[in-house]
């Protein structure tokens, strides 16, 4: 019934396929970990424009255009808007704002205060309300890249544990 060759694989086969199991686990785990790094030195770059360094211009919204972001849970739906302005020095600049606190309101057409770096005047905020700027970092993004960063960090010490625990590595 069972030879020898059997209980070899058996032996060896199980430890190989939990093994690409935790590795497929581990490198989700590590992309939610990134992610949520990214976004926060996101979040902190728009924050310290807003609050500190940035220089402040009037612009328009050009185009207000729906992007979703396809999370673990679903999707995150959010509006990203094309902005122009001139800088004070008289350097015009299209883009789309580095961070945005507005959801789904379509701001197309209307006049929006900006806050720019002046090294590079392509990196900018345009907040619904500069005064409130500070609470960009408990705002809904915040909550996702807090989310991703936990996530991140509780599932790669699970990961951890469940190699160390079922395979015996570390």
């Amino acid at each position: 019934m069972f030879d020898m060759e059997m209980f070899n694989a058996l032996r060896y086969g199980v430890p190989i396929v939990l093994g690409i199991a935790l590795l497929g686990v581990a490198v989700t785990v590590l992309s939610s970990l990134i992610r949520g790094m990214v976004g926060a030195i996101a979040l902190v770059r728009s924050y310290r424009l807003v609050s500190r360094t940035g220089l402040a211009a009037q612009g328009t919204v050009v185009r207000s255009t729906e992007h979703r972001t396809r999370l673990p849970g679903g999707f995150e739906r959010r509006m990203v808007e094309t902005i122009a302005f001139t800088t004070q020095s008289g350097e015009a600049v299209q883009g789309e704002a580095g961070t945005s606190d507005i959801g789904m309101e379509d701001r197309t057409g209307q006049a929006v205060e900006v806050r720019y770096d002046e090294q590079d005047p392509t990196r900018f905020v345009a907040p619904s309300d500069i005064a409130d700027a500070v609470d960009m970092l408990g705002g809904p993004r915040a909550k996702e890249v807090g989310k991703q960063l936990a996530v991140g960090g509780i599932g790669l010490l699970a990961v951890v544990w469940a190699a160390r625990v079922l395979l015996g590595w570390f």
